[in-house]
């Protein structure tokens, strides 16, 4: 038995509810398809586990879409939908795979060090009229049992033990953690061949319907909220994503919706609207469509999580991106954390050496305005802070910081800032420590303090710190 299955999708019997959001409607480019092998019934690679839950955002169109039929790359005779299902499969398109843009996450669609398996994959050549969401049931087989049926598109995962899926002639043995693809309206059957098989059905379906006909002992394990802004003829996708220690993504979109569930091990989780959290295992967060996203892993142990897309083929399946900060300062020209503008420094984690605010690597470099010189901390690490104090009590409206760095050590990925009436603002993200960014923020207070919340240890600090906004009376 996969150990993720053992430690946290046993505890996650409940039904849970999944939100997601909506896609504005784009114009994309550069097309990406799929081989007639893979679109079968998945990929022969390594393999995963399922997920549920996310963020939601006000529906940005409700138009109705045609009715639902799966396009695999496999010939599947028509037949009739088990109960609760609503359409006949689509005749076949049959497209090659696009080697050079294709679903290899490490290095390529997501950037960064992260690798990824994928275990499904198919274009659907049409979306079904009405509500639509992933449900995703467990069912068990015994040893010789089988069960043959019909239903909406799904994906199929095997969880523990070995998984026979027989579609007409595409018969394929999934063995525990692979997938496969059945297409709408497929016959098909799932059979326990060497034992007892635990296996997913993930359906893309009505909020409504139940499980399929002659689902064994079956059990839900998410719904999702209703699907919105679905793009034309998607392309669903089913993946294993594994982020080794220290490693993580490039940032990045997708052009259209995505779910992640955390399977092992820790990550640090970072969108473009809910900024930044860690996800450990059994925890799922939902990504919207053409919003930044990335992962990271600053933990002891590798991390996997499992993603499921619907995605615009007419555009990469990722695109490089970054996480918007404020950078048009207009009329706020003055830096009221400046030493000019009677900022001071009022506490500090520690300075260098044991130095004074005022010694070479002392807490006031910070304020100074000078980006020849730095604040460092004395190994302070992840728990480096410094607190100034304006003349009087200051509404802020934007915050910029500009982390020191020696290489690999010394930098602030993170941080945020708490002011003396408890108003929090953050956390934030640097993009790197090359320059200063700035930080749309609404806090009020005489005093704040920049607190570093993740960063690469050792002697961390600030080149710089800048606050505009106006002062109160």
């Amino acid at each position: 038995m996969p150990a993720w299955y053992s430690e946290s999708l046993k505890s996650r019997i409940p039904r849970i509810q999944i939100g997601l959001w909506q896609l504005r409607h784009v114009s994309l480019v550069a097309g990406f398809a799929l081989a007639l092998a893979v679109m079968a019934c998945g990929n022969d690679t390594e393999g995963l586990p399922t997920a549920t839950s996310a963020n939601t955002s006000t529906p940005v169109s409700t138009t109705p879409k045609p009715t639902l039929a799966a396009t695999l790359a496999v010939q599947v005779a028509p037949s009739t939908l088990s109960p609760g299902a609503t359409s006949t499969p689509s005749p076949v398109d049959e497209v090659p795979i696009k080697t050079d843009d294709g679903i290899s996450m490490g290095g390529a669609a997501l950037g960064g060090n992260a690798e990824t398996t994928l275990l499904g994959q198919a274009i659907l050549s049409e979306v079904p009229n009405g509500n639509l969401a992933w449900i995703a049931y467990e069912a068990t087989l015994e040893d010789g049992q089988s069960i043959e049926h019909d239903h909406e598109f799904a994906f199929v995962y095997a969880v523990e033990g070995r998984h026979r899926l027989e579609l007409r002639e595409n018969d394929r043995s999934l063995a525990s953690g692979e997938g496969g693809v059945v297409s709408a309206g497929a016959i098909h059957s799932h059979v326990a061949s060497q034992g007892p098989s635990v296996f997913w059905e993930v359906r893309l379906a009505d909020p409504a319907s139940h499980p399929p006909a002659g689902f064994p002992n079956s059990t839900l394990i998410f719904e999702s909220d209703v699907l919105e802004g679905i793009p034309a003829s998607p392309m669903a996708t089913f993946v294993l994503v594994r982020v080794p220690v220290g490693g993580e993504t490039s940032v990045h979109t997708h052009p259209g919706p995505e779910l992640i569930y955390q399977i092992t091990g820790k990550i640090e989780y970072q969108n473009a609207l809910i900024g930044t959290k860690m996800m450990g295992p059994g925890a799922v967060e939902g990504i919207p469509p053409l919003t930044g996203v990335q992962k990271r892993n600053p933990y002891n142990e590798d991390a996997e999580f499992l993603s499921w897309f619907l995605v615009d083929t007419s555009h990469p399946f990722a695109s490089p991106a970054s996480f918007s900060t404020s950078t048009a300062l207009g009329d706020q020209s003055e830096n009221l954390a400046s030493s000019a503008q009677g900022a001071k420094i009022v506490g500090v984690s520690s300075n260098y050496a044991g130095g004074a605010n005022d010694s070479s690597f002392g807490a006031n470099k910070a304020l100074d305005g000078n980006p020849a010189t730095a604040w460092s901390s004395d190994g302070d690490g992840d728990d480096a802070w410094l607190e100034i104090e304006f003349p009087s009590e200051t509404a802020v409206t934007t915050l910029g910081l500009w982390s020191r760095s020696m290489g690999t050590t010394a930098e602030i990925v993170s941080f945020r800032v708490v002011s003396g009436n408890g108003d929090v603002a953050g956390p934030f993200i640097l993009e790197s420590a090359g320059q200063i960014f700035y930080f749309d923020a609404e806090i009020t207070g005489k005093r704040l303090r920049f607190e570093a919340l993740e960063t690469s240890g050792g002697n961390t600090g600030v080149v710089e710190i800048e606050v505009y906004g106006s002062r109160l009376p």
